[in-house]
C-alpha cells in the first residue's frame, strides 16, 4: 500500500485592516490571486476583535482608522503579545510617522500610492517568516518548510543565509569602524549588521536569545545613533557613507 501524501500547508492567513472601501476590496482579490487566506477589518478595533479570535499570520495595517487608529491597533497587539508580522501601509509618508510606526512594533512600512508589485514582494517577504515561524524551530520537516516560497514570494531572496557574513560585504566598516564612527557598542554593531541583512526584531531576538521586546528597543537605539528614520536605510545608508569616506580617501592619495 503506497504511503499517504503529505498533508498540504494551510495558506498563508493575511488581516487587511482598510477603512476605506474599494482598496480594501481591491487588495483582498489581489492577495487571494496570490495565494493567501484574506480577512479584511473595516476599523481598528474590529482588527483587535478579529486578531484575538483568530490570529493572523500577517497584517496589513492603514493607520487612518476610525475609532482607534493604526498606531493603537499596533500598540495594543504588542502589549497583548501578538508578535505576528505588521506591515503599515499608509498614505502618511512623513519621516516622524515611519519612526513612530517602527517604534511601536511594524516590521514593514509601504506608503501610498503603491506599485502592487512591490507591495506583494513586500507581503512576501513577511509570509515565508510566518511560514517558519509556524513550522518552528524543532519540527519534523521544519527546515523544508522554512525555505519553502510562500505565497506571491518570486524574486524575494531566500533565508539560507549568514546574516553577519551577508551584511559584511553590503556595509564596507569592520566591526570597530563602526563602533567609532557611530557611537555603538559590540552588541549594538552586531544588530547594525543583521538589520542590514534584513532581520526583523523577532528574528534577531531569537539570533541572540534575547526578548523581542529588548530586540525592539536595541533596534530603536541603533536607528537613533545613525540618525535613520528606519531599518530599510541601514544597508544602503552605510554603504553610502563608507564608499564616500574610501573615495575621500582615495582623492586624497
Amino acid at each position: 500500500m503506497p504511503p499517504a501524501p503529505p498533508p498540504t500547508a494551510a495558506p498563508v492567513r493575511l488581516l487587511v485592516v482598510e477603512d476605506h472601501d474599494d482598496l480594501a476590496e481591491a487588495l483582498q482579490v489581489s492577495l487571494k490571486r496570490e495565494g493567501y487566506a484574506v480577512d479584511v477589518a473595516r476599523d481598528g478595533r474590529q482588527a483587535l476583535a478579529m486578531v484575538r479570535r483568530t490570529p493572523p499570520d500577517v497584517v496589513v495595517l492603514d493607520l487612518g482608522l476610525p475609532g482607534l487608529d493604526g498606531f493603537g491597533v499596533l500598540q495594543r497587539l504588542r502589549a497583548e503579545n501578538v508578535w505576528c508580522p505588521v506591515l503599515i501601509l499608509s498614505a502618511r509618508d512623513a519621516d516622524a510617522d515611519k519612526v513612530e510606526g517602527f517604534r511601536a512594533g511594524a516590521d514593514d512600512y509601504v506608503t501610498k500610492p503603491f506599485r502592487t508589485v512591490e507591495l506583494l514582494a513586500r507581503i512576501g517577504a513577511l509570509a515565508r517568516r510566518a511560514l517558519r515561524e509556524r513550522a518552528g524551530a524543532t519540527s519534523p520537516g521544519a527546515g523544508a518548510m522554512a525555505g519553502a516560497a510562500a505565497p506571491g514570494d518570486a524574486g524575494v531572496m531566500s533565508d539560507a543565509y549568514d546574516p553577519a557574513t551577508a551584511a559584511q560585504g553590503v556595509i564596507g566598516f569592520s566591526d570597530t569602524e563602526l563602533g567609532e564612527r557611530y557611537g555603538l557598542t559590540q552588541r549594538q554593531v552586531e544588530i547594525v549588521r543583521m538589520l542590514a541583512a534584513g532581520l526583523s526584531n523577532p528574528e534577531i531576538a531569537d539570533a541572540l536569545s534575547i526578548s523581542r521586546f529588548t530586540a525592539r528597543n536595541h533596534t530603536q537605539q541603533v536607528l537613533f545613533k545613525l540618525g535613520l528614520p528606519s531599518r530599510a536605510r541601514v544597508a544602503s545608508a552605510l554603504r553610502a557613507a563608507y564608499d564616500r569616506e574610501r573615495g575621500a580617501a582615495t582623492r586624497a592619495d
